[in-house]
């Protein structure tokens, strides 16, 4: 029985995932020593750094597949008042860099607690919607918890300032009230409310009153602005832009080669460990090293899209949504602003930018959703026909003894019904049903109650 439990355990694991996983951090080990190193053949200890969280980080999501994911319902409250209260220390004792307090001194390195609010409130979110059905959809009494939920964390990541990643925060888990599926009321409503916003915000004066209030800040505006027309200041604000694409066009195909990028060595091209990390990439890989990037990216959204179909339970199903998504806009969001798509903003590429806060939040992410892949056999109604490879030598197996966690008031009665009948078998196997032989008892003998 240990045997065939390690390979349906094995059948469920998802390794496209895990494969995709680790081809991402080894490319962005390669660029980040690459990018790291100096004239003179020296590494710096950008290096050496991700190298160590990238190390502690897969021994972590290695532990994580000893535990059921189920167990976090339990902590999806503590964990969401523990990221409000890490949010506001941020205000107080937070580290300024580059105008913006985002990060709390923990000793040897610093951490963004508003990386983490993003699984916490994925994990709250999926827990709140998987307690109730809605044949129906979502209405707007089922949004008036949900709603506060996300508007709390949004607006103390907002007052940081971090725009990015206050706008990321709700991109994340908007693909979670996507297939939770609310009613088309709501969704014409919410979609009337953003163009009335826009429109606001373009047309009737709502710029200066949110650069009044500080919901932003006016680099913001100039962001937009030299975005789309970058040669305007190309020695100011359009030169991250300009020296961006420099660097990726001068990759051609092949790319210049491995410590041959020239952009980045001279300075030219800005933060290539962190925002642009993917135009140094592309500068000594070239067009097949991006490509292969942007293949391994696809295999991991792919991969975990098929854990979202084939989860067990809703709230797998959620959580893995929302992780995911979270991993895709930050990609998506990355690359864009790297080619010109997409205003410069302070959004890591996973994986591959350099920051121990972003790869901790990228991996958990994945250990989480590889956990709702390797126990979705709980839930399965006929295991044989969807593990067949894992079953098809077990299922005239004999059946070993069960041991009964409940005891019987009296001994059995030849005349009484079976107490768990095919229906009604324990949750936490419900294979067994398939490995019986034809008039084999699923219990014991009555000497073993």
């Amino acid at each position: 029985m240990k045997t065939r439990a390690m390979g349906r355990l094995a059948e469920n694991f998802s390794w496209p995932l895990i494969v995709a996983t680790l081809g991402l951090m080894f490319c962005g080990l390669v660029n980040l020593f690459s990018v790291s190193s100096g004239p003179a053949g020296e590494i710096g200890s950008p290096f050496f750094k991700q190298l160590s969280f990238a190390t502690v980080g897969l021994v972590g999501l290695s532990a994580f597949f000893l535990f059921d994911y189920r167990n976090l319902k339990s902590l999806a409250w503590p964990l969401f008042f523990l990221c409000l209260i890490l949010l506001v220390a941020v205000k107080f004792f937070g580290i300024t860099a580059g105008g913006a307090t985002r990060w709390l001194p923990l000793g040897l390195f610093r951490f963004q607690p508003s990386e983490l609010t993003k699984i916490c409130l994925v994990l709250l979110l999926s827990h709140l919607f998987s307690r109730h059905q809605y044949p129906h959809g979502l209405d707007f009494k089922d949004l008036l918890l949900p709603l506060p939920l996300i508007a709390a964390p949004f607006f103390l990541i907002l007052k940081q300032p971090d725009l990015g990643t206050a706008l990321h925060l709700v991109l994340t888990v908007g693909p979670i009230f996507f297939i939770v599926k609310p009613r088309l009321r709501v969704v014409i409503t919410a979609l009337s409310l953003i163009a009335a916003l826009a429109g606001w915000i373009f047309l009737f004066g709502g710029r200066e009153f949110l650069l009044k209030h500080e919901f932003i800040k006016p680099y913001h505006l100039d962001r937009v602005r030299y975005y789309l027309a970058p040669e305007d200041r190309p020695n100011d604000q359009g030169w991250q832009i300009i020296q961006a694409k420099s660097a990726i066009g001068g990759g051609q195909i092949l790319g210049l080669g491995f410590l041959e990028g020239t952009q980045q060595k001279f300075g030219f091209l800005p933060a290539p460990e962190t925002d642009f990390a993917f135009a140094a990439l592309a500068e000594e890989w070239g067009f097949v090293g991006a490509a292969i990037i942007l293949i391994l990216f696809f295999s991991l959204i792919w991969s975990s899209l098929n854990i979202v179909k084939r989860g067990g339970d809703s709230f797998g199903s959620y959580m893995a949504m929302g992780l995911i998504s979270l991993i895709f806009w930050q990609m998506a969001i990355n690359i864009a602003m790297v080619v010109g798509l997409f205003p410069v903003v302070g959004i890591p590429l996973p994986f591959i930018s350099y920051g121990g806060s972003s790869l901790f939040i990228s991996l958990l992410s994945i250990a989480i959703i590889s956990n709702i892949g390797l126990n979705r056999h709980f839930f399965q109604d006929e295991p044989v026909k969807q593990n067949p490879q894992v079953w098809a030598k077990g299922v005239t197996a004999p059946l070993e003894p069960v041991v009964v966690t409940t005891r019987r008031l009296a001994p059995p009665n030849p005349n009484e019904p079976e107490p768990y009948p095919d229906h009604r078998l324990p949750r936490r196997q419900p294979w067994l049903k398939y490995l019986r032989k034809p008039g084999r008892p699923y219990f014991p003998p009555p000497n073993n109650y």
